[in-house]
């Protein structure tokens, strides 16, 4: 996953109840970053349904992971208003 990458946190109803920790509201928009893992930073942790990314949302500041499967792009802001 790209970092800056701009995304919008899209999960179903049912995605939600994967989560053991707080996530966001849908809709909420955040920028993919990178996070120490190991050694090293990551902007993903290898897993099911494609892994987890780490996203700092718009809202608060904070950085949580998530599924990529809960996650869309943000459309560019000439789409976002066609």
């Amino acid at each position: 996953m790209v970092q800056g990458l701009r995304v919008v946190f899209s999960p179903t109803p049912a995605a939600l109840s994967r989560y053991g920790y707080c996530v966001p509201a849908t809709g909420t928009r955040g920028t993919i970053t990178a996070a120490r893992v190991g050694a090293g930073l990551r902007t993903y942790l290898d897993g099911p349904g494609g892994g987890l990314v780490f996203v700092e949302w718009d809202t608060d500041g904070l950085v949580c992971r998530v599924s990529m499967c809960d996650l869309t792009l943000e459309p560019a802001d000439d789409q976002a208003h066609a």
